[in-house]
Parts: structure tokens; C-alpha cells; sequence
């Protein structure tokens, strides 16, 4: 399967309490190196103002999510390209630019 950079889908996301349960999500595709894959989590709660790694998402409906929408830049992970469920869309240009400096920012601390 390809995948690109920006691309969202629907996934079984870790959840950060016990890595050994799932809870279905979307994400952001930011490598893929078959079979893994770092990816962002994405949440509908607002964007935390202690996080400056939480990235609105303003084009969420031109991206395939159905509400408003935050990039947790600082929430990103490997997973296995098997977790993945379904492609939702793709991450608009603007917003791909801010995640994507952010998520420099965030690797060079």
C-alpha cells in the first residue's frame, strides 16, 4: 500500500495509560516505512493552551474529518501499517506546513 505524507486514516491507536489497549482514531501518516509507520494523533478536544505542540486543524472538513479538529504533534508514534483501518483524507497544505514544523521543533529539543 502507498502511503504519503499528510495522509489521514482511521486507526488503532495505543492508548498512552496501557500500551496494550486500543482505541480507534484518526492519524496523520508523517513516515512510512513499510510496515511502520510514525504517525500523529488526532483528537476533536480543543488544543490544550499548556501544549504549544497542539495544532488546530482549520481545514478539517476539506481533510475528511467531520469535526473540528487538533494535531497532538507531541503524540506521535510508531505503529504497524496493520493498524491502520481506512484512509480518511488528506491533511490540507496549510495545515500539513504547520504539523510538520512543529513536529521539527518539537525533534530538535
Amino acid at each position: 500500500m502507498n502511503y504519503e505524507l499528510g495522509d489521514i486514516y482511521f486507526a488503532h491507536f495505543p492508548l498512552e495509560e496501557d500500551g496494550s489497549k486500543f482505541i480507534d482514531r484518526p492519524v496523520i501518516i508523517v513516515v512510512a516505512e513499510d510496515p511502520d509507520l510514525i504517525v500523529i494523533k488526532i483528537t476533536k478536544t480543543a488544543p490544550r493552551t499548556n501544549d504549544p505542540f497542539d495544532v488546530p486543524i482549520i481545514h478539517y472538513k476539506e481533510s475528511g474529518l467531520k469535526f473540528p479538529s487538533t494535531a497532538r504533534v507531541s503524540k506521535v508514534i510508531t505503529i504497524d501499517h496493520s493498524q491502520l483501518m481506512f484512509k480518511i483524507g488528506k491533511l490540507h497544505n496549510d495545515d500539513l506546513k504547520i504539523v510538520i514544523g512543529k513536529l521539527i521543533e518539537l525533534s530538535g529539543q
